[in-house]
């Protein structure tokens, strides 16, 4: 029973912070501007990823 608990909580868990995560992301967007800002910051990211790598 114990276990049956447990995973329950964590499904719980996981799901409220899925949700919240997708709340944020939907305010973010809601915003131009912040979308913006947000979208130039992954692009920035992206560049970053493979540098210095090589053979990849």
């Amino acid at each position: 029973m114990q276990a049956v608990l447990d995973k329950a909580i964590e499904h719980y868990q996981r799901d409220k912070f899925l949700d919240e995560v997708n709340a944020a992301y939907a305010r973010l967007r809601s915003d131009p501007k912040e979308w913006k800002e947000e979208q130039a910051e992954r692009a920035l990211w992206d560049r970053t990823l493979g540098h210095g790598l090589k053979g990849q």
